[in-house]
């Protein structure tokens, strides 16, 4: 039976953002679980350099997989541009939150690491869709 297809469904460019957004708010709950577990020592400050980068990737994927929903092709295109806003709207609201906003190679490396994840996340939608 074939499901009808209602006549509000957001263009792949608004799927992109949904994509981002709903990876940012992943972000937010997994670094405040990190805050959480920091405070319980159940683990330790050493640890934090290993899962900050792992949470990025770990959401941009999601940004990727999530942003290119309606897309037919180019997933792996539109899933690093997912990533990719992903990491800009995560740098900006938490350099506002932090009160210093800095550029630098490590934010290059950041944009860098979330594009191919965010391409990993695309490559991973247009295999599940098959």
């Amino acid at each position: 039976m074939k499901r009808k297809k209602s006549g509000r469904t957001l263009p792949p460019r608004l799927w992109l953002l949904f994509g981002a957004l709903i990876a940012f708010a992943a972000s937010v709950g997994l670094v405040a679980l990190t805050a959480l577990l920091l405070q319980k020592q159940v683990i330790g400050f050493e640890t934090v350099r290993f899962i900050n980068p792992g949470i990025k990737v770990v959401c941009a994927v999601l940004a990727g997989f999530l942003g290119t929903r309606r897309t037919e092709k180019r997933g792996w295109l539109f899933g690093a541009v997912s990533g990719i806003i992903y990491i800009v709207f995560t740098t900006v609201v938490f350099s506002l939150l932090s009160g210093g906003f800095a550029l630098g190679t490590g934010n290059l490396a950041d944009l860098a690491m979330c594009a191919f994840a965010g391409m990993l996340g695309g490559m991973l939608r247009s295999i599940v869709r098959r």
